[in-house]
């Protein structure tokens, strides 16, 4: 497969602690976790699997965890080539 685009985009979630004021005076960050997303072309044999791909851009890629794929949309043409769009997530914390 050939990548043709990759984003990755790290997320958390926030938890505030406010004083009887409403101002936040303390804050808490949990749930890490990165949004993958990739589109590309295959260029040989069509068995080439998401799964295959994806142990590839996770070593590309700055952190370790496990990788869920969320989907995979396979587009065919009658002159094109077979693309594929796969989306993941990323829990870094966990293996």
């Amino acid at each position: 497969m050939l990548v043709q685009s990759f984003s990755e985009t790290r997320n958390v979630e926030k938890a505030e602690v406010r004083n009887a004021s409403g101002d936040v005076v303390g804050l808490a960050l949990y749930n890490a976790t990165d949004s993958l997303s990739f589109s590309g072309t295959i260029t040989g044999n069509y068995s080439t699997t998401a799964g295959a791909v994806l142990t590839t851009l996770a070593n590309a890629t700055s952190t370790g965890g496990k990788i869920v794929v969320e989907s995979v949309a396979i587009n065919r043409g009658p002159d094109s080539f077979v693309t594929v769009d796969v989306s993941a997530v990323r829990y870094p914390n966990m293996s």
